[in-house]
């Protein structure tokens, strides 16, 4: 019966993550490169259910034309690898930049995506390849979250669009459906048992 209470306990739990990953999905549905995060719950064994895994889904989102020379898309796979004030590398696929004063290509948050180290116009073509004056200065690469460069056959780079997220609205609130049952049949199972317990030690008062 305690074995039963556990169970049910562990269950609430896990339904409890999917249900903050579906608010957090839901919440960030207009953010650009955002992807869907899903968790995975271990089959019901000798430890409850479990979350043995949360992961961001990688699949494309639809694009966005802005029409902004330094707004970067990425058609395919990897993400754009940043730099921040601390020397630390950061993975996105939101591809929002700008030009700052030092010449930098930067994120709103002012993580470096490649140094120019001069001003002019600025230009980047589907290979990555940018151009000052139409001058050639290096090329945008791009990484898997494992910091590996991604082959440059599995992407493009599309100037002047943004990526949008993945998210679909109407599946995310299919889920949080779906868990609500799950969460509600479990805490039925949970009051019963607890009144069972309740019964036994009165029982033996």
């Amino acid at each position: 019966m305690i074995k039963g209470l556990y169970n049910s306990l562990s269950a609430l739990n896990a339904a409890i993550t999917r249900v903050d990953n579906s608010a957090n999905n839901i919440a960030n549905i207009n953010t650009p490169g955002f992807k869907r995060v899903v968790s995975y719950n271990s089959a019901l064994s000798k430890n409850g259910v479990n979350v043995y895994s949360i992961k961001d889904l990688d699949t494309q989102g639809y694009l966005i034309y802005t029409g902004r020379n330094l707004d970067l898309a990425i058609n395919g796979k990897g993400f754009f690898k940043l730099t921040n004030n601390q020397g630390g590398e950061v993975f996105t696929r939101f591809g929002h930049f700008s030009m700052d004063e030092k010449g930098n290509i930067v994120s709103p948050r002012g993580e470096i995506l490649f140094s120019t180290g001069r001003e002019g116009k600025i230009e980047v073509s589907p290979d990555g390849s940018i151009y000052i004056d139409k001058e050639p200065l290096g090329k945008i690469e791009l990484f898997n979250s494992s910091g590996n460069k991604v082959p440059e056959n599995s992407y493009e780079i599309l100037p002047g669009y943004l990526e949008a997220s993945n998210v679909d609205l109407a599946k995310e609130i299919v889920d949080m459906i779906v868990t609500k049952n799950y969460f509600e049949a479990n805490l039925k199972t949970t009051k019963v048992i607890d009144e069972m317990l309740g019964n036994i030690i009165d029982n033996f008062a």
